[in-house]
């Protein structure tokens, strides 16, 4: 199978998916409820850094257009002269296939880290997020960051704004404590981890 294919697969699943984190600073907490729109998967993986390449570009249509074989495959995308970058940023063979396992770096019991962007520290980026997520499977020497904003047309709720495999550059933040991190999948909930001191109506 193709590892776009493979990725847009497993990306549809996720849009049946919700994530609700609470995290805390400065003694306070702030919740993050993320969910996953199939309007995500064309940012997400990168594509629109493939500027050489004549691939669909509606949004709306890309996760279709993969799924359904049409004009998006490994081999077409290969063509492209900024396939394979030393940017992280913009390097979307490694966005790809990293992008498969998103599902698996949010799952993670490994305690991943999670920082709040600060103007001051965080310069040498200029995606628009307000959180970043350094995630690392077990056994796996690769490590993630996995950036969240706000959704525009819902702010009670968020979403990954860019995903990439960390390379040579390296973000940072304020750092948060994982108070609580819960999924929702087909209408069941499963909690993912609670710190032992804390209880959900601490939250304030």
């Amino acid at each position: 199978m193709d590892k776009i294919m493979e990725c847009a697969l497993n990306f549809q699943q996720l849009c049946d998916v919700s994530y609700k984190f609470i995290v805390s600073f400065q003694r306070k907490t702030r919740e993050i409820h993320l969910n996953f729109q199939e309007t995500d998967f064309f940012h997400l993986a990168g594509l629109q850094y493939l500027s050489d390449l004549a691939i669909p570009r509606n949004r709306k249509t890309t996760l279709y257009s993969i799924l359904e074989e049409k004009c998006i495959s490994d081999e077409c995308l290969q063509k492209s002269k900024h396939y394979n970058s030393r940017n992280s940023e913009v390097d979307v063979k490694s966005r790809i296939e990293e992008l498969c396992y998103l599902e698996k770096y949010l799952d993670t019991d490994n305690l991943i880290r999670i920082f709040c962007v600060s103007d001051d520290i965080y310069l040498k980026s200029k995606i628009d997020a307000e959180y970043i997520i350094e995630s690392k499977l077990k056994n796996s020497h690769k490590t993630v960051y996995i950036f969240l904003a706000r959704r525009k047309e819902d702010a009670d709720s968020y979403c990954v704004k860019s995903f990439f495999l960390k390379k040579n550059i390296v973000y940072s933040g304020n750092a948060l404590y994982w108070m609580y991190k819960e999924k929702i999948k087909d209408g069941a909930s499963r909690v993912l981890y609670k710190h032992k001191n804390f209880q959900l109506n601490d939250i304030r």
